[in-house]
């Protein structure tokens, strides 16, 4: 049975990737600091406690692939948002945004080729439109997502030579619970945002979920380094 990993994986977009690979006969380690909503998963799912954000080895991946073999896919999932412009972000949120969303994923690539240089493997990173595109009041937060492009496309070209590929996944607006509860406060806001996405709608979490199982499968064997946009063309229509 091939074995992924997801940051992250028991809760919203998360939880969605999760299910698509166990739907396609994966072994899931699920890494994240809470069980909340694991249990759900079903017995192909493996609960990994770890705040990736102190574990600045990565040292979660070499327990899993101890433990399991070899490991297919790497989704690192898990990420931090922060909303609000460059003038009110202290020194202290910018390093935990960072230190989420960049420097836990630049660990996790580096363990993650050092385990498998002689099996090879995919790795998934899930990025934003807002390392395409500027969003508003979300400074700290695009400057991260914008480093996650950068860091996919470099390892993207020096894992390769291991039989690792490394690509991104930009979600845009996508109707998840939190969205929803959001935009509830401000329906005329969903219509807004809806009238500028191309095909007047909200993406869901399995749009997300089924991009990213694309990229860590043989099907996507001569992907690498892609950033995929999954957000019904709102960074080209805007």
């Amino acid at each position: 049975m091939p074995v992924a990993v997801i940051t992250g994986g028991n809760k919203g977009l998360g939880l969605s990737q999760s299910q698509r690979f166990i739907a396609a006969g994966y072994e899931v380690y699920i890494v994240a600091r809470s069980r909340a909503d694991f249990d759900q998963l079903g017995p192909q799912a493996h609960f990994v406690a770890c705040d990736i954000a102190a574990d600045r080895e990565a040292t979660y991946l070499a327990d899993i692939h101890a433990k399991a073999g070899p490991i297919s896919a790497l989704v690192n999932n898990a990420g931090v948002h922060l909303k609000k412009p460059v003038w009110d972000v202290s020194p202290d949120e910018f390093d935990m945004v960072l230190d989420v969303n960049v420097r836990a994923m630049f660990a996790s690539c580096g363990r993650y080729v050092n385990l498998h240089r002689d099996t090879g493997g995919a790795i998934v990173n899930i990025a934003s439109m807002g390392g395409i595109m500027g969003l508003p009041s979300a400074a700290a937060y695009v400057t991260a997502k914008t480093a996650v492009v950068g860091l996919t496309r470099s390892v993207a070209v020096d894992a390769a030579q291991f039989g690792i590929r490394c690509n991104a996944v930009s979600p845009g607006f996508i109707d998840t619970d939190m969205t929803r509860a959001i935009l509830a406060k401000d329906p005329a806001r969903r219509d807004k945002i809806e009238g500028r996405i191309p095909g007047r709608k909200f993406g869901t979490p399995q749009d997300v979920a089924n991009t990213v199982y694309y990229l860590a499968s043989d099907q996507a064997a001569y992907v690498n380094g892609a950033n995929l946009p999954v957000d019904g063309g709102y960074a080209v229509g805007f």
